[in-house]
């Protein structure tokens, strides 16, 4: 019996030295959270993937203690995804030199390295650390060129109108955003990697029109999202282009159904197969929409075209005033439309430069409102925006990457509820222990 007894503890003992051994050469890991919060969501994967031209570095200047731990769970979900990020840990008492030239505070900082560019985030939220990544994949700083002068979209207003939180979202994913008057400059800068035209209320000169349609003929990549209304002069763009705009505004007449608010509210829940929408599974939202039609092929139009954005069949152009929602009706003898129509068009040809021949892109969607501040949360218009971006910008790899966030980690009450949980907490629950208590105190009272 004593033998069996030492033995069984040595093979105990030889067990547990081996699975400790084991455990050192092998791991193994598991997300059981809600939306898998502690792995890499699938957009940050493919940030990483994109990165795909050497290592990606993670200096992280922590004091040492308990905060180094913290920072290491929420790395490492990085390090899991991909061998080619590595982290490592500084003391920043050890370092003060490089602590200061990138101001990094009492809570720490990490400096994240690839191909000789860095970016410092203090924020080490998945969201922060992916954008950081994205800007990350750009060589050198691409510039959204945003024209201005004639009451267009401004990336610098932040009314509900306005593209402000556009420019930010743009910002994180390494397009700089810029305002420009080219009245005022007398030129299109050479390094800006997309003009803009959003809405213009007011005509333009001519000499504007022709410096942006030789932008244009240059190979310029270029978005112009507009209203239904005139165009301001811009008709020579749209013939270069090949497309022309139609008369009217998109009515859905099962707004009431769809809980939209308004029949002048298009919504897109399919969207055709393309580049830009292929990622794309949200519905899109789209206020006083108009559409696009191509123009007939000819031996100077190069342009091959793509919608991207389509009303549905039960959608229609209205020509006429908008004032009654209840009495709108399709009538084409006075010159509505039935749908489908085009209200997003990609357009690609092939350039030739001093660099060599490239495929020029080109966006046109038939409504400026699906990216306003008042519209660019709702649904899927954020995703969808950001695609047409990234695309313009000639980042495929990255198309509508965009971190959502976890969806248990915000709590939303209703007034009622509020009311509810104030009555339950603040009066009967503290009442129910105050009668406990003295009913225990009268039954010791007793004895």
């Amino acid at each position: 019996m004593r033998a069996t007894h030492w033995l069984s503890l040595a093979l105990i003992v030889i067990a547990a030295l081996m699975a400790g051994a084991v455990s050192q050469r092998f791991s193994f890991s598991a997300d059981w959270t809600a939306g898998n919060r502690n792995s890499l969501s699938s957009a940050s994967e493919q940030v990483l993937d994109a990165l795909d031209a050497g290592p990606i570095a993670f200096t992280a200047y922590i004091y040492p203690g308990p905060r180094r731990a913290e920072v290491s769970e929420r790395l490492s979900r990085y390090t899991r995804a991909s061998s080619r990020v590595n982290l490592e840990f500084v003391d920043p008492a050890r370092d003060p030199q490089q602590v200061r030239a990138l101001g990094i505070g009492d809570k720490g900082a990490v400096q994240i390295r690839y191909q000789g560019r860095s970016q410092t985030v203090t924020d080490f939220s998945e969201k922060s650390v992916t954008n950081a990544l994205q800007k990350l994949s750009v060589a050198k700083d691409q510039w959204v060129v945003f024209l201005s002068g004639h009451g267009e979209r401004s990336p610098a207003d932040e009314s509900n109108g306005g593209y402000s939180e556009l420019a930010a979202a743009l910002d994180a994913q390494g397009l700089t955003t810029r305002s420009l008057n080219i009245a005022e400059a007398a030129a299109i800068p050479d390094n800006a990697a997309l003009v803009v035209i959003a809405s213009p209320q007011r005509a333009m000169l001519p000499g504007e029109i022709r410096m942006i349609r030789e932008y244009v003929a240059r190979g310029g990549a270029l978005l112009w999202a507009d209203d239904p209304g005139p165009r301001y002069g811009l008709e020579p763009l749209a013939s270069d282009l090949g497309l022309r705009w139609l008369s009217g505004t998109l009515i859905y007449p099962d707004f009431r159904e769809l809980g939209t608010g308004h029949p002048a509210i298009a919504i897109i829940a399919n969207y055709p197969d393309t580049p830009i929408t292929e990622s794309l599974t949200q519905i899109g939202v789209f206020p006083y929409a108009g559409a696009l039609a191509r123009l007939e092929r000819s031996a100077t139009n190069e342009w091959q075209a793509q919608t991207f954005l389509r009303s549905s069949t039960r959608s229609w152009l209205e020509t006429g005033p908008l004032d009654g929602q209840q009495s709108l009706t399709f009538q084409p003898d006075q010159g509505d439309t039935r749908g489908p129509l085009d209200m997003g068009i990609a357009l690609t040809r092939a350039v030739q430069t001093d660099a060599g021949e490239f495929a020029q892109r080109v966006a046109v969607v038939a409504d400026s409102d699906f990216m306003t501040n008042g519209h660019l949360e709702r649904l899927g218009n954020r995703p969808l925006a950001l695609a047409i971006f990234q695309w313009l910008g000639f980042r495929d790899a990255q198309i509508a990457v965009d971190v959502a966030k976890a969806p248990d980690t915000r709590l939303e009450l209703t007034p009622a509820q509020i009311r509810g949980f104030w009555w339950v907490y603040v009066l009967i629950l503290p009442i129910a222990l105050l009668g406990f208590g003295l009913m225990r105190w009268r039954r010791r009272r007793r004895r």
